[in-house]
């Protein structure tokens, strides 16, 4: 390029020393590699190398930094970028990828579909990874608590004879794992009032199965089935991966929003608020259905048991549908409390694949 006076490239700006706020009107001109600064009461000369020029954002003004602190704010982007130009000046390749739309929604494509890879796949392994090394106490307080919640609103005592109980208990604690690895577990035996027909599993082994899921088997070995699914759950802690990945979630979203203070206090209730994932569902089936043949059970009892649980829920919803002019008025909570875990379905979705599944496991 000629570095003459005349074919000089000049421009205006306005000068900041670093030191006040005020503003002033200078001229900005290219002599080779050197950037000349007039103005009034301040003149500078400094190697182009040395100095750093902002990115384009929209119509505000771009910003040339100096080493020292001082900055000029420069409005004409064009002949700017005439002069970075002349330097040999090219801006990052981030800055260049935003002036084109086509490497724009290239990138929000990418964007999406890391964020749905890391949903999908990185969150359940990320789960799974700190579930697995949750210390057994951390696991009890969070498991006493949300049992101490059930029993105050969703559960009574069971109105089961004890015998019946412990009959039970006994039959299914003489059940060996598929792999006769010994789990830890403890069996609760609930009025499931509201609830009806249930059974879950909590992150430290308890079990909670209601009189009315009970009462709706035709044999025993059904009610078998079902805690040997539950325990299921136990052994590969889904309820405390569920857990987890909606506390990430409910984490980044109350971050991004600015109040992360609720979430440790709401841990009980969001704990009975997750669903389990349909891999979940097929892995504890799995091992409830290999458990039961290594006792010597059909996994169709599970299958047959699925399939009342249906039954009872679909009879349940229609009732509560013919009756709801009679229903009493409830509060948000109770509405709140009985959705999150109102019927074994809500948790433990039969589908017919499930209990395709199982009928073919025997």
């Amino acid at each position: 390029m000629s570095t003459s006076p005349s074919d000089a490239l000049t421009l205006n700006a306005q000068y900041f020393d670093g030191r006040s706020a005020k503003a002033r009107p200078v001229t900005l001109t290219l002599r080779g590699v050197t950037l000349v600064l007039r103005g009034e009461s301040v003149a500078r000369e400094d190697d182009i190398a040395t100095l750093r020029v902002s990115e384009p954002m929209g119509a505000a003004p771009r910003l040339i930094s100096y080493p020292d602190g001082a900055h000029c704010e420069v409005r004409d982007h064009a002949g700017l970028a005439r002069m970075l130009r002349a330097t040999g000046f090219r801006d990052d390749w981030v800055v260049r990828v935003q002036t084109r739309w086509r490497w724009a929604l290239a990138a929000v494509a990418v964007t999406v579909a890391i964020v749905f890879a890391g949903y999908r796949w990185g969150l359940p392994a990320a789960s799974e990874f700190i579930a697995f090394r949750m210390p057994d106490s951390v696991l009890a307080q969070l498991s006493g608590g949300t049992l101490e919640f059930l029993d105050k609103h969703l559960f009574k005592p069971s109105q089961l004879p004890e015998p019946r109980r412990k009959a039970l208990a006994d039959a299914f604690a003489r059940m060996l794992t598929h792999d006769r690895s010994p789990l830890r577990y403890t069996l609760h035996f609930r009025d499931g009032v509201a609830v009806g027909a249930n059974a879950m599993a909590l992150p430290d082994g308890t079990i909670i199965i209601t009189d009315q899921l009970v009462k709706i088997a035709a044999h025993d070995e059904e009610v078998l089935a079902v805690l040997a699914h539950e325990l299921g759950h136990v052994s590969r802690r889904h309820g405390m991966r569920m857990l987890i990945q909606g506390s990430i979630v409910a984490f980044v979203v109350s971050w991004y929003i600015g109040d992360v203070s609720s979430i440790a206090a709401g841990l009980p209730t969001l704990l009975l608020q997750a669903r389990y994932s349909r891999e979940h569902e097929l892995e504890a089936d799995a091992f409830g259905a290999a458990m039961l043949t290594a006792n010597g059970i059909s996994p169709k009892r599970l299958a047959d048991m699925l399939a009342k649980l249906e039954a009872s829920h679909r009879a349940k919803v229609d009732e509560s549908g013919k009756d709801k002019d009679h229903i009493p008025p409830q509060t948000e909570s109770d509405k709140a409390r009985r959705g999150s875990i109102g019927d074994y379905l809500a948790s433990h979705p039969a589908t017919r694949e499930r209990i395709e599944a199982l009928k073919k496991a025997q």
